[in-house]
């Protein structure tokens, strides 16, 4: 097991790297993502969406890409604002 150095920049990007692909199944087709998950990844329940953890997700894909240039980031960071515009907000109050 590799030694957890959090003041070493490669140990850093390695370990945001791990987290970004497990959760490489947080994309719900219908709309933003999937908040509620097993150690192993699996998905518990595909209903519950908070807003605070819908704005993490855009913000990890978005840093990610910036960091990593993947597109598929972009395209969840995309993805993510898309919920938060056509779910989360409601269009009378903001």
């Amino acid at each position: 097991m590799t030694e957890m150095n959090f003041r070493s920049c490669s140990f850093l990007l390695s370990h945001v790297q791990r987290i970004l692909d497990f959760y490489d199944k947080s994309v719900d087709p219908e709309g933003g993502f999937y908040h509620c998950y097993k150690d192993d990844g699996t998905v518990y329940d595909s209903h519950t969406r908070h807003l605070v953890s819908s704005t993490r997700f855009i913000f990890n894909y978005a840093k990610g890409y910036l960091y990593f240039g993947k597109d598929d980031y972009l395209k969840r960071t995309r993805h993510g604002l898309d919920y938060i515009r056509n779910t989360h907000r409601n269009p009378k109050t903001g």
